[in-house]
Formats: structure tokens, sequence, C-alpha cells
């Protein structure tokens, strides 16, 4: 325990002095570069310096969060499974809030910060709320920042009144999207040649470092606690670190090649440079199991963030185009059928969750067929082939397209929210994942786990066919016929969200409907089939309304970019809205023929099952039933 709080005090004397040198080195360019006012030197200081309690404490709270609900064993010798969390992870869960709680107020001091250094370093800003709005809109970062404040809130409430598992996996969406927020609206996302791929990059590098961060150093208090379990933790904990590890690395690489460019002269990209080595100097010793001072590297690297936000990136000082400015790069030109399916730019976020999900999916059957276990082709093929598709509809020419024009973005919509969900879900990737996940590592293991999510109340509601149906349908409408399309045009992180949201709601409808994977809330045939022909007016009325709708969505993104082969855009919608009716027909149809063979056998198979008891009964259930139609004769009579 003295050693921890010895190494805090350092490590806080180490922050100061660094963020004093980093500020003066750095001086009022920035400001000037910016053609603002330069802020008082305290204030300069003081915001980095709470940068960097808000990136630690996120840190503390996501990684902790991970380490309770996966690493740490879920319950201890003697301890019953009744869904509640072990004595180790529940302390590991209360620290977590603790840190929640200091993220929230460390965030919300920032709010007003940022607005204050970004408009000049005049206070006077926060005693006019109208200009204070405006500039917190305007600058995106302090926006991001008041998300952070309240999503780190809402996890410290979780933190501090769950005692359950569930609940403790539950905090995770909330702490992952305050540690997203204020990296999506910053100074990685700012305008500019490549913000697309910084900004996907930055996100995977944030989250990773922040899982790792906690996960280590909760891993280092349990081992040399001397708790139970300790190999299991041991070996948890590295898996978590190979993972995290190479993937703060790679990202963080290309956010420094995005800000900096040339400058690595600079002291911007002298601390950029730093960064990289902190972060792989923890990797070689994670490699070494040795977690207490991989931990207080990985802090080191989330603390330099803080410093990197006291001066101006090189790389943004740089002219951009309309197009690069909006969207993050140049199209080639007019689209062709060859540019459309041609490969295009890399979408980071969204394929690297495409290979790793396949990846996961072959790994998987691979272990069963090692065990000598079959799995049918046809749902490794389906399975694939859905991820392929989404990797194509992201990173092909039609997806460089999808980002400026709104017909062939109709065009993606439908691929993810529609062909690729179900795909994903003839792939049957719940059932592959219960009979290849190992279980029994400690009293809880990842089959463990998973049982326990699908069996959860949420998984019972969103799998609902109400709500599916309603989350499913309603999306179209609220997303496309008010604001909320137009405000996400000029923002990638927006895109990305969007493409996500395809994907869950498409998974969510059609999982009940042909999924191999049993749902939460499994329907009779009949049911699927009323509640895939109840979808069918509502996808197509949308696609009328887009046809005749006599206002161009999203008029100014689409005005400022200005391509030259797009000269009547509300042309190009109804080709949209023609791309929704006709486009969204074809998916539906297969799932209507693969729902009646599926249904077919069904009955064949209740039907071999059904002649089978017969025969080892002697048919009981028709001489019972055959019996109770003369008794009911004779009783008419």
């Amino acid at each position: 325990m003295a050693r921890r709080f010895l190494t805090s005090g350092v490590g806080l004397v180490l922050a100061v002095v660094a963020v004093v040198l980093t500020v003066q080195g750095v001086g009022e360019t920035p400001f000037r570069a910016l053609g603002v006012s330069t802020p008082d030197e305290g204030l300069r200081i003081a915001t980095p310096l709470v940068r960097m309690a808000v990136a630690l404490a996120a840190g503390f709270t996501l990684g902790g969060l991970v380490a309770a609900v996966g690493v740490l064993p879920g319950r201890g010798p003697g301890e019953k499974g009744d869904g509640r969390l072990s004595a180790h992870a529940f302390v590991a869960v209360r620290r977590a809030g603790l840190a929640a709680a200091v993220w929230a107020v460390a965030a919300s001091v920032l709010v007003p910060l940022t607005v204050i250094v970004g408009t000049g370093g005049s206070s006077r800003v926060l005693s006019m709320p109208d200009a204070f709005l405006a500039s917190t809109g305007a600058l995106e970062e302090p926006a991001g920042f008041l998300v952070s404040a309240v999503a780190a809130a809402v996890v410290a409430v979780m933190c501090r009144a769950t005692f359950s598992w569930r609940t403790a996996v539950g905090a995770l969406l909330p702490a992952a999207l305050a540690v997203v927020a204020p990296v999506a609206t910053g100074v990685v996302a700012s305008v500019g040649a490549g913000h697309d791929i910084a900004t996907d990059s930055a996100v995977l590098a944030a989250l990773a470092l922040a899982v790792w961060l906690g996960v280590t150093a909760t891993a280092s208090a349990h081992l040399a606690a001397g708790r139970p379990y300790a190999e299991v933790v041991r070996r948890r904990a590295r898996r978590v670190g190979l993972v995290c590890g190479p993937v703060a690395l790679a990202g963080l690489a290309i956010v420094a090649v995005y800000l900096v460019r040339d400058g690595w002269a600079t002291l911007y990209g002298a601390l950029a440079a730093v960064q990289l080595a902190l972060v792989l100097a923890a990797l070689v010793l994670h490699l070494r199991g040795a977690f207490f001072p991989t931990a207080g590297l990985v802090a080191a690297a989330t603390a330099v963030t803080g410093l990197l936000a006291a001066g101006l990136p090189p790389g943004l000082l740089r002219s951009a185009s309309a197009q690069e400015t909006l969207i993050g790069f140049e199209l080639p030109g007019p689209p062709t059928v060859l540019t459309l399916l041609a490969p295009g730019r890399f979408s980071v976020l969204l394929d690297v969750l495409a290979l790793t999900l396949a990846g996961l999916y072959v790994a998987g059957v691979v272990r069963l067929r090692r065990r000598g276990d079959a799995w049918p082709p046809g749902r490794t093929a389906a399975w694939v082939g859905g991820c392929a598709l989404l990797v194509w509809t992201t990173t092909s020419g039609f997806g460089e397209y999808a980002m400026a024009m709104f017909s062939v973005h109709m065009g993606s919509h439908m691929l993810l929210s529609m062909l690729v969900p179900i795909l994903l879900v003839l792939g049957g990737p719940v059932t592959l994942s219960l009979r290849a996940l190992p279980s029994g590592e400690d009293p809880s293991g990842p089959r463990d786990w998973l049982l326990s999510l699908i069996a959860s109340p949420v998984s019972r509601f969103l799998t609902h066919p109400v709500v599916s149906l309603v989350v499913f349908v309603g999306s179209f409408y609220a997303l496309y016929f008010s604001p909320i399309y137009e405000a996400a045009l000029p923002y990638h992180w927006a895109h990305q969200l969007m493409y996500l949201h395809f994907m869950a709601t498409g998974y969510l409808f059609f999982w009940p409907i042909i999924g191999v994977d049993r749902s939460p809330r499994p329907l009779p045939h009949v049911a699927r089939l009323a509640l895939l022909l109840a979808s069918m007016p509502f996808h197509a009325f949308f696609g009328v309304a887009l046809l005749g709708a006599d206002t161009v969505i999203g008029a100014r993104f689409f005005g400022d970019l200005a391509l030259p082969w797009v000269p009547d855009l509300l042309r190009d919608q109804s080709l949209g809205g023609g791309i929704a009716w006709a486009a969204g027909e074809v998916p539906l149809l297969v799932v209507v023929i693969a729902l009646l063979v599926q249904w077919s056998r069904h009955d064949r198979v209740e039907g071999e099952r059904h002649d089978r008891r017969a025969d080892r009964d002697g048919d009981a259930e028709l001489t019972a039933y055959n019996a109770m139609l003369a008794d009911l004769a004779r009783s008419r009579r």
C-alpha cells in the first residue's frame, strides 16, 4: 500500500512538472495560429492536468469493470453462482464506481475550461448562456466532455447500487461511451485529409488504453494480495493485454501520422513519439507478466494525451479541399460500375470489427473440428459471407461514395440493415459459441457469461417481436424524416454510429424470425411469418415517401460538397428512395424462403420424432385420442 501511495505521489509531481514544461515550451504559438487570444498561463496548465485526470479515471473505470466481469473469478470458494458478483469482483466494481465519480467531476470541469480556452481565454463567456452554448456546439469537444460527464455519472451510480454481474456488464456501455465521446469530437476528429481514418484509430486506441490500464492495475492488486485463482486472473489479464496493446500501438501510430505528418521535430511530434515508446515498452513488459510496471507505463502513456492537448498538431495547419474537409478524402470522379466495385478507402472501425468477428467464428469452427465435432459448412459460409459483405460495403468504392451521395448511402443502408444481418443470423454464432467456448476455468467461464447474458431481461426485451419491429422499421422514419440525419452528416463518428445501428437493429429483427440460434423469446413459425409480413408495408411506404419528397434531406451538407456529377440533389434523393423500395424487397423475399424452408424442416423433424415415439409405445397418443372420441360418442347416446 505504501508503495502505491509513493508511486502515485511521484507520478502526480512528474505530471505537474511535465505540464508546466510543455505549456512553457508551446507558448502562444497554437493560439496565434488559430487566431484567438492566449489564455492565462494558469488556465493553460490546469486544462492539461484535468485532461490527465479524466483519461486516467476513464481507464480505471472502464478497465476496472472489464476486470470485474471478465478477468476476476466469477465467484470465490464457497460462493453460490446466483448471478451476484464475487467478493473480489464486488470490490473492483466499487473502485470503478469511485473512479467514475472522479471522472464525472473532472469531465464537468473540462466543459467550461475547453470553452474558455477555445474562445480566447475570457471567462466572460460563462456569464452569457447563449454564447456559452453556441461555443460548446461550435467547438464540439466541450459537448463531448459534457456527454462524458453524464455517462460517467451514470456509471458511478450503477456501480454504487449493484451487486449483480449483469448490471456491471451493463455499465460497460455508458463507460465506453464516456471514453469515446471526447475523442470523437476532439482535435483528432478535426476536418482535413484523413480525419476519417484518424478518428476511428483514435477511438480504438482510447478504448484499448483504458481497458488495458484498468485490467492490469486490478490484476496486479489481486495478485499482490495473494487472492484465489491467481493463475486464472494472470492468464486472462495477459490475454487482454495481448489484444489491447497492439490495438493501442497501431491506433496511436496512425493518429500520430495524421496529426504530426512531417512535424516530428516539433514538441508535439516529440510527445507523440514518447507516447508510442511508452506503449511499446508496456507491451514488452506485459508479455513478461509484469503487470504492475505495465500499468505504470500505460498510465504514463495515457497521461501524455493531456500534454498533447496543450499544443497544436502540425498536421492540422495544412489546407484541405471541401471533400477532404467534410468526408476526409477526395473522390476520384463520377461513380461507375468499376469504381463502385473496386477496392476503396479502408474503414478502420467497421473493417476491424468484421475481420475480428470472422476470425473468432473460424477459430470456433476449428476448435470444434479438432475436437471431432461437426459444424454445418452452410452456417460458416453465411457468417463469413456476412462479414465479407460488411467489409465490401464499407471499404469498396461503394463505401467511399456512400459518404457523399444520398443514393449510394441508401444502398449501403439496405445492405447493412438487411442483407448483412440476414447472413449473420443464419451463421448461428451463439450456438457455435456455446459449443466451442470453454467453461470451468474457475467457477464461472466464458460459456457461463454468454448464457447469463442471453437469459437476461434486457435480451428478452430487445428480442420481443413488437420491440424489434418498432425499432427496425421506426429507425428508417426517425432518422431520415427528422433533423437527425442532417445533423449527423458532417461528422464521421455519426456515420459509423449509423452503420452500427443499422446492423444491430437488423440483427435483432431477423434473429427471432430465421435465426439459427434459439431466441430469448422463441416464436412459432406462423408468428414469425406474420412479423415479417407486418414489416413489409412500412418498408415499402418509406421508399415511396422518399420518391415523392420535394425537400432535399441534408441539403446543406451535400450543397457544400458540390459534387459536379450530382447537379440535382432532389433527383439523387429520389434515386435513393427507389433503391430503398426495390432493394429492400429482395432480402425480405430471401427471408420468406428461408423461413418456409426452416418451417418445413421443423415439421419433418417433429413428424419423425412422433413416429419414433409411436413405434416405442405402440402409438399410445393415438390410442388415447381414439378412446376419448369413443367415450364422447357413448355419452351422446
